[in-house]
């Protein structure tokens, strides 16, 4: 089995960025503002990274379909 390319998914990572961000203190009001700009960016990424992992799971579905009514 071949596991080359195979890492941590972009929900892992993204969670990882979640956890890191959360863990910061801001030592002024210009940090905690860049934070919560971070916060918001990792919020609509993850929206992102749902629809895309829809829109694969869609694709896969009709490439299957096409498959099968290729084979018949």
């Amino acid at each position: 089995m071949v596991t080359e390319g195979v890492g941590p998914t972009f929900q892992t990572w993204i969670q990882s960025l979640s956890d890191n961000l959360n863990s910061l203190n801001p030592k002024s009001l210009s940090d905690e503002r860049r934070i919560d700009l971070m916060k918001y960016q990792l919020r609509e990424l993850r929206k992102v990274t749902r629809r895309m992992n829809q829109q694969i799971i869609q694709l896969e579905e009709q490439v299957a379909l096409l498959q099968e009514n290729k084979n018949e």
